[in-house]
């Protein structure tokens, strides 16, 4: 996989050469429009601009359908601008991208995540965002998505909304949410199952997107904001010791992980199963759904909470990764200023439609407009780590998967962590 990234962004280069001569009227452009301070100003700008009243946008989740069409419509009637929403559900995006642009049939503007973003920026298939002033992406957004749409010291796109993880734990049962894993364990101790056959702690421990959690705290995952390949470090003193309480888990909690997964977890929330649970963010609907259904009161039933995912104890701490998904402008796209509208409608005039649109909570702080839980999940969100956007990642995500299944399996935790080390260390040379 890695090769043929390499391959790709070593071909996206070569056709992003052909808009070098262009470059200097479009700057110009961009640093003119960058001064207005107003946004709806800016919307009208580039509503003067348009040389046509049509785009399309590509978008890869498939929940995100309902709330782009609708999205869409009021883009049509607010500016008159048609958007045509097409679902991509291929193997090889940028790839795909690269075929579509050749033959003058690629999109507008795409959504992905910060993940892709190297790709995307080397590959010459994202238009940097020089239109946010500094003070302007102060004010409207948190620093943890800044850093999540930056590589290389230049920001691109327009970031909508994030997935991240929370802590889920029923109420009925704990009066507090833990503040660590030691917490949870002490609990344990003293949990009596009364018959509800409940699972006390899970997460998808074959995961590696989680269990990254442990040592991120510790470890240098590709630099601060996740774009400098050379940078990786995963093997020292406080990286092992937070892995060897990762193994001491395994005891305690009787996991098998060929029966867990996220969305085990959360039918598991849905039928009131569980005492604790890490879980992705898309669990909020069924949680809201699952709080309505269910009696609060009803000391037999549940009453989940979320709160913040746990440090390890009280001397080591956690941290979790985040994804930000944003809107890129395609380079090669027909309507370039209509997709830097849409963008811009999508992330910031239209965020506090975020959740209802998708179940997703807008990178856009709403504040008063956040419910408590809504709070704590963006609140969680602000303390989290970009999901690196290196090429290397995807390596990363499956060597570490091995290393963690070892770990937890009862081998050395300090020599599966060097072997990590020196793996990565040569996929990053290549």
């Amino acid at each position: 996989m890695t090769i043929k990234k390499c391959l790709l962004i070593g071909l996206f280069i070569i056709f992003s050469v052909v808009l070098y001569g262009c470059q200097d009227k479009e700057q110009n452009d961009k640093n003119n429009l960058q001064q207005v301070a107003d946004c709806k100003e800016l919307m009208q700008q580039w509503n003067g601009q348009l040389a046509s009243k049509q785009m399309t946008c590509w978008y890869t989740n498939e929940s995100d359908k309902k709330w782009l069409e609708e999205q869409a419509k009021s883009f049509e009637k607010e500016y008159g601008i048609q958007v045509s929403i097409v679902f991509y559900d291929g193997m090889s995006f940028f790839e795909d991208l690269n075929k579509a642009n050749q033959k003058g049939e690629g999109p507008d503007l795409y959504l992905l995540g910060n993940d892709q973003l190297q790709l995307a920026a080397q590959g010459g298939m994202a238009n940097e965002n020089a239109y946010f002033t500094e003070d302007f992406f102060v004010k409207q957004y948190p620093e943890i998505a800044k850093k999540a749409v930056t590589y290389q010291d230049k920001q691109y796109g327009y970031p909508i909304y994030f997935d991240t993880y929370c802590l889920v734990y029923d109420a009925n049962l704990l009066q507090t949410a833990p503040a660590s894993i030691d917490d949870i364990l002490a609990f344990l101790d003293e949990y009596e199952d009364t018959g509800s056959t409940k699972a006390v702690f899970r997460w998808d421990v074959a995961d590696p997107y989680i269990n990254s959690m442990f040592f991120a705290s510790y470890a240098n995952l590709f630099g601060e904001n996740g774009d400098e390949p050379e940078t990786f470090s995963v093997n020292n003193e406080k990286c092992v010791s937070a892995m060897e309480y990762y193994q001491s888990l395994s005891a305690y909690l009787w996991m098998n992980k060929s029966n867990i997964s996220h969305e085990i977890i959360a039918n598991r929330i849905k039928d009131g199963t569980l005492v604790l649970g890490l879980c992705k963010t898309d669990i909020l609907p069924v949680l809201l759904q699952s709080q309505s259904e269910k009696d609060a009161q009803d000391e037999n039933g549940t009453n989940y909470q979320i709160s913040y995912v746990p440090s390890l104890t009280s001397e080591l701490s956690s941290t979790a990764f985040s994804t930000t998904y944003s809107a890129f402008v395609n380079p090669y796209a027909n309507n370039d200023t209509a997709a830097n509208m849409f963008g811009l409608y999508l992330s910031y005039f239209k965020a506090g439609q975020q959740y209802e649109g998708n179940g997703k909570l807008p990178v856009v702080n709403q504040k008063d407009q956040f419910d408590e839980t809504k709070q704590i999940i963006y609140a969680q969100y602000l303390n989290s780590k970009p999901v690196p956007k290196v090429t290397v990642l995807g390596d990363y995500l499956a060597e570490s998967g091995i290393v963690f299944d070892k770990i937890w399996s009862g081998e050395n935790a300090k020599e599966q962590l060097d072997t990590l080390q020196s793996i990565m260390q040569e996929k990053i040379k290549k």
